[in-house]
């Protein structure tokens, strides 16, 4: 059964029986609510108001002649016990008359089936009306839509107004009209889909098969046309093709057959390769010919196939398609060309071109022996090259006597003997590139010899171990008379790696011999100023210990200890300073002329005197850092110590405590203190007093910050917490299909949160108040599902018990029925009234048997109540 849309609760079934029995019966001083019978002809009925509803009757009578629908109206000034409401009183009625048909006791007027009854508490202010199945099965009238389309829109407005009767005339005029319109809807649409099925689909569908037949007569035509196309074009091709190949061989075997006769090269008979060469040309014409006569048998069977392919068909012209496509159907003229015409235009040229060969490999063999002629006065030996070009000239002689009988052999022979030759002249290009370079070689070496007997002239030693230049060009004349030597031997590319080696001793020598003369300008540039500057820093002792004196008397030992070294650290930099001086100066001498030595002593001494100068600017500098910071301190503790002072008087007007950030402030203050302790002190450690006041001023910027965080995370939480409680009051109110949200997580969840804000844990307190709405949002998304599955649950009973009683009332012949014909719909009787049982028209008579209702059908509870 279907929920019914009521104000009140339900009531128990026995009460609902009293309450049925009270209707019938009613006793005197109880319920001024008259009995109204079940078979009773009074379609309105008036108790306790006046009768002002003959229009209400008059619409009634009216719709009951057009629909064969009837109407109960029962109104009634007070329908008499406390609590009771006209739903109540109207499910009464309805269960009364139920049982007195089903027990036969007496015939009803009333059909549950298809008339509607209507209950009016006039001074409740509540109506209440019950619509058959069938009703809501053909219209969509279920007690959901009557309340809220007939009742809130229709009789409430009048009824407010103090005008029942129009209103009740209104409920039954809209309940008719919404019904009619229903039905018209149905009609029109179902005589839609008759027109459709009827009329529009098979002109549609013999229209689409007449175009479907045209088309395919079309797109065969043109198939047609194109595949005839395209084997005509094909054949024509292939015949062209076919013709070409016809005049190629016969032109092939004419060019062969005169060859020896018109050629007045070939005075001698053939022989050898020329020979072979000349007779399987005479063999490839002959299998090409034959060739030739099976593409002829190709062209013939595709043109009968064309000609007798028929007015729409394509499959001879498919079979000519295919025939002219396969291997056999294409002619051979790239293979008649290369095993036919390019060796008979060799033949033919064979003579002139071994002749001009010859000559080509004689010539180049004449300029290369002149080339290996001219290696004596190189001073070099070509005896490597002698075997080489003794066979190249034996190869040429041998190619001579064959050239006449056997010209494809002697144009082999003179091709290898050009290839070797060719190979023969790169040897010489590379031979002669390498003397070449070896020769410049020795010149550079020639060249730095003479540089260095010119020094060694003007009274330079060069004799430094290590940096004597004579010994590189020692070397690499020793490399350069071992790659001649190579050379000689025809080994060219190891004589290459010791010309490569020998230039490299050069370069090397000659870079030697520039580093010793700079080695002597820089030694002279820098040992003046090395001199000068250990004067300088040995005069900045004395400054040094005065001021390490001053910082003893005035500041903490451990403020200044790692500089106390100092000045003994500067005096050891300056000692061996003075002993590397000494020994450049020693070096540098004419007699020993180190030059290199020399610069290397004089640039680690520079570098001493670097280091011993930082050592004294180090204790100047830590003296000056101390005096600044003893002027400085004091005035940079005030200003912390200000800023703590305002920080702690801000917590203090806090009217919650703020404990992390008083924690950060307290600390700030006493590392302040700890400052102050030190700055009094007559000795004081001023960078460890400084790092104290940083460590204050960061102290205090953090007790700002968390001043500043606990009140942005206060007034987050307090945020989060209210519009958490929104969502979980939302969620707790939400109702439907009888299933509410179970939110008792998210409630202790959000009880959670206002503790942990209460005890200023904002980030749990955030965190807290999230996880409540999350749970919220969870227990309303399980409530949504299963009340989701109910109402389908629900639909479902409503939709068995709808076939279940239409079942029922077409098993026993009762209808309603409604079928399709062609001719359109056809209507049949409605249950009890048009089945005649012994009486007239379509009313029954008294002493009938009782009605037949199915169980949960027409005397089911199917009531929708509004007030005013």
């Amino acid at each position: 059964m279907l929920e019914s849309i009521c104000c009140t609760n339900w009531w128990p079934v026995a009460w609902m029986v009293v309450l049925a029995s009270a209707v019938a019966v009613p006793a005197p001083g109880q319920d001024p609510l008259p009995a109204v019978m079940a078979d009773s002809q009074q379609r309105v009925f008036v108790s306790g108001i006046p009768d002002t509803f003959d229009d209400l009757r008059a619409e009634i009578e009216r719709v009951h002649r057009d629909t064969n629908r009837d109407y109960r109206v029962i109104i009634v000034g007070d329908v008499g016990a406390e609590g009771r409401s006209a739903r109540q009183v109207l499910d009464g009625i309805l269960e009364r008359w139920g049982r007195e048909a089903a027990a036969g006791s007496s015939t009803t007027a009333f059909d549950p089936a298809q008339d509607v009854l209507i209950v009016v508490d006039v001074n409740g202010h509540r109506l209440a009306m019950h619509a058959p199945l069938s009703l809501e099965t053909q219209s969509g009238l279920d007690p959901e839509t009557i309340q809220r389309e007939l009742i809130e829109k229709v009789f409430r407005p009048q009824a407010q107004d103090g005008r029942i009767d129009r209103g009740l005339v209104g409920l039954v005029k809209s309940t008719e009209a919404w019904v009619k319109e229903r039905i018209d809807l149905k009609v029109a649409r179902q005589q839609r889909d008759r027109v459709f099925r009827t009329q529009t689909l098979p002109l549609a569908t013999a229209g689409l098969a007449g175009l479907a037949g045209l088309g395919w007569l079309l797109a065969q035509r043109s198939r047609h046309e194109r595949r005839l196309r395209v084997a005509t074009e094909k054949l024509a091709t292939f015949k062209q093709e076919v013709v070409a190949l016809s005049d190629l061989i016969d032109g092939q075997r004419e060019r062969h057959r005169m060859l020896p006769h018109s050629d007045p090269d070939f005075v001698t008979p053939m022989e050898g390769q020329t020979r072979e060469t000349y007779e399987g040309v005479q063999a490839s014409l002959g299998r090409y010919r034959e060739r030739w006569l099976s593409l002829m048998e190709v062209w013939e069977k595709a043109d009968r196939a064309i000609k007798s392919e028929s007015s729409l068909g394509t499959s001879r012209a498919e079979e000519a398609i295919a025939l002219l496509d396969s291997a056999e159907a294409r002619p051979p003229l790239a293979e008649v060309a290369a095993e036919c015409r390019t060796p008979l235009d060799t033949l033919e040229a064979a003579h002139e071109t071994a002749r001009g060969l010859a000559a080509d490999v004689e010539a180049a063999l004449g300029t290369a022996g002149k080339r290996l002629a001219g290696f004596a006065a190189r001073g070099r030996s070509a005896a490597s090259f002698q075997g080489t070009t003794a066979d190249i000239a034996r190869g040429l002689g041998l190619s001579k006597q064959n050239l006449e009988s056997d010209p494809v052999l002697a144009h082999g022979q003179l091709e290898e003997a050009r290839i070797k030759l060719a190979a023969t002249v790169a040897r010489i290009d590379a031979f002669e590139a390498a003397d070449d370079r070896r020769g410049r070689g020795g010149e550079a070496a020639a060249h730095l010899d003479q540089q260095i007997r010119a020094k060694r002239a003007e009274g330079w030693l060069l004799s430094e171990p290590g940096a004597d230049p004579a010994v590189q060009v020692q070397a690499a004349r020793e490399q350069e008379a071992l790659a001649g030597q190579l050379l000689d031997a025809g080994e060219i590319e190891a004589a290459l790696k010791n010309i490569e080696a020998a230039e490299k001793n050069v370069s090397e020598g000659a870079a030697l011999l520039e580093n010793v003369v700079a080695a002597k300008t820089r030694v002279e540039e820098l040992l003046p100023g090395c001199i000068a500057r250990i004067e300088v820093l040995a005069g900045r002792r004395a400054g040094s210990l005065r001021a390490l004196e001053h910082l003893g008397g005035a500041y903490a030992e451990s403020s200044w200890a790692e500089v106390a070294d100092n000045v003994a650290k500067a005096d050891e930099g300056l000692s061996r300073a003075r002993a590397m001086v000494a020994e450049a100066q020693a070096a540098s001498t004419p007699h020993r002329q180190s030059f290199l030595r020399g610069l290397a002593l004089v640039e680690e001494a520079v570098r001493q005197l670097d280091w011993v100068e930082s050592c004294h600017a180090a204790v100047s500098d830590r003296r000056a850092e101390l005096d600044n910071l003893r002027a400085s301190l004091p005035e940079k503790l005030a200003t912390v110590n200000g800023r703590v002072g305002a920080i702690g008087r801000r917590l203090q007007q806090e009217s919650t405590d703020r404990v992390r950030a008083n924690e950060q402030c307290r600390e700030a203050g006493r590392l302040v203190e700890v400052a102050g302790r030190g700055l009094a002190m007559q000795q004081p450690d001023l960078p460890r007093t400084g790092q104290v006041i940083e460590a204050a001023d960061v102290a205090a910027g953090r007790a700002e910050q968390l001043a500043d965080d606990d009140g942005r995370l206060a007034r987050q939480g307090f945020a989060e917490i209210e519009q958490a409680d929104k969502q979980v009051r939302s969620v707790a109110s939400w109702y439907a299909e009888g299933v509410k949200p179970d939110v008792r997580s998210a409630v202790a969840a959000l009880e959670d949160a206002k503790g942990l804000l209460t005890r200023q844990r904002y980030e749990d307190a955030i965190k807290a108040a999230s996880d409540s709405q999350r749970l919220s949002g969870e227990a309303q998304a399980v409530a949504s599902a299963e009340a989701q599955s109910r109402r389908h649950a629900r639909e479902q009973e409503v939709r068995r018990r709808q076939m279940e009683e239409s079942y029922v009332r077409m098993s026993r012949g009762s209808g309603p029925w409604l079928v399709q014909l062609p001719g359109g719909t056809l209507a049949g009787p409605d249950p009890w009234r048009t089945l005649p049982m012994g009486g007239s028209g379509g009313q029954r008579t008294q002493g009938q048997g009782p009605s037949s209702h199915s169980a949960g059908g027409g005397w089911s509870t199917r009531t929708s109540e509004g007030s005013w």
